[in-house]
């Protein structure tokens, strides 16, 4: 049982049972970088390949968009319910189960026979995702304690070079093997190849870190609960982020090849940008550290400007994957850090847990919906119109909502 000692409110502190050398726990953090990094490719190059799998399956463009963010909803749901597995089996096993069981899915997509089966496929790809990405926080959360940030920032960046990797490869091997599911294959047996790397060579001692367990006291009756002003406001802004993010990665690729007469190629290069813009997490903390969290207005402005420019027309190359970078950049370069930020300190201590689940909750709701409504807008409204709805105004208003939040009410340590 972990020993548990009484320290000041406000904090926490997690001591792992035993300590490996710089070099050992670099290569742990390889291991579990690579595989959030396979993650993140096989989010990406669906949507990169969608003009090739409507056309092999039929699908209208709100099936396509839908196909293409369905995993959010199985992501939303086992993300909430990863802790109650890791306490079940172990972050061990819960990592080594959610990357072979995406990967394996990701394998099988090309299987499908049809929209009902390709849409299963993709929402149990979801599932594997959840699970896999709780526990390679869970492990680092567990070893490094209160040393944490510098190593989430890694994985944020692994994150980032498979959002670039997966549409840039993927698409080029649809070109290499002239068919889309070589990518399907290719990704799907790395996966698991990579989980049997990883259950070869990753300790139980590094995983499950941890044992050794400070927690804060009883949270007491005049701390803010989990819906007060600030994280509901920030957490509504979050979630419009969501609809704006999943309707660009749903549908972005399918409109540059679509409307816009860019190469498949070209199309996932430029998809692929948003991954680089991600990879600058580390720059994007940095700025956010020393502009504060009023900056988060700032960067849902520049979002939405960047999505304007990304559907209305504008057919230079070099200024889609610029702004596909800025988008990226913003994101999960920016936002995504800012937020969880905002929503975790504007709570009770004893409370940033639930206050985390409930921001998550509210970015990945929207996701499988997105893709779809998006593309019945196109169909009725037309690209600049139905972007306006789906990309643009969503971070606006979430710049208003922000405006209301009682930073004075924000934890600055």
């Amino acid at each position: 049982m972990a020993a548990i000692e009484t320290i000041p409110y406000g904090a926490t502190d997690v001591e792992p049972k035993t300590r490996y050398s710089k070099w050992r726990v670099l290569m742990f953090l390889l291991l579990l970088g690579t595989s959030y990094m396979f993650n993140a490719m096989d989010r990406q190059v669906f949507p990169a390949l969608l003009g090739s799998i409507r056309s092999a399956y039929g699908l209208t463009l709100p099936q396509g968009g839908l196909v293409s963010t369905i995993f959010t909803i199985n992501v939303a749901i086992f993300a909430a319910l990863s802790g109650w597995f890791m306490a079940k089996f172990g972050r061990r096993h819960v990592l080594l189960g959610g990357l072979i069981a995406y990967s394996f899915f990701t394998l099988a997509t090309p299987f499908a026979s049809g929209f009902v089966s390709l849409t299963v496929l993709r929402a149990l790809t979801g599932f594997g995702e959840a699970l896999q990405v709780g526990a390679v926080f869970a492990c680092i959360g567990g070893y490094f304690g209160a040393n944490r940030g510098a190593a989430m920032g890694a994985m944020q960046t692994f994150f980032g070079l498979g959002a670039f990797l997966g549409p840039v490869l993927g698409t080029r091997l649809e070109a290499w093997a002239n068919g889309w599911e070589i990518s399907f294959y290719v990704y799907g047996a790395a996966g698991i190849v990579m989980a049997l790397i990883a259950a070869a060579t990753l300790p139980r001692d590094f995983t499950e870190a941890g044992e050794v367990v400070r927690v804060a006291r009883t949270a007491s009756a005049d701390e803010p609960s989990i819906w007060c002003r600030n994280v509901v406001l920030g957490s509504i802004s979050f979630g419009l982020v969501g609809l704006t993010f999943f309707s660009y990665t749903a549908l972005y690729a399918s409109y540059l090849h679509g409307a816009l007469k860019f190469s498949s190629v070209d199309a996932g290069s430029a998809l692929g940008m948003y991954g680089i813009g991600a990879m600058c997490g580390v720059i994007g903390g940095w700025i956010g550290d020393r502009t504060g969290h009023r900056s988060i207005v700032v960067a849902l402005l520049i979002l939405g400007s960047a999505g304007y420019l990304l559907f209305h027309g504008f057919t230079s190359f070099w200024l889609h994957l610029a702004m596909s970078f800025v988008f990226g950049l913003m994101v999960s370069g920016f936002l995504f850090a800012r937020f969880m930020s905002v929503v975790q300190r504007s709570c009770a201590p004893s409370k940033i847990g639930q206050c985390g689940a409930v921001a998550l909750a509210a970015f990945y709701l929207p996701g499988p919906f997105a893709g779809y409504l998006f593309g019945e807008l196109v169909g009725k409204v037309g690209w600049s119109s139905a972007s306006l709805f789906m990309v643009v105004v969503p971070p606006i208003v979430g710049a208003l909502l922000m405006s209301f939040v009682n930073y004075s009410k924000v934890r600055q340590h």
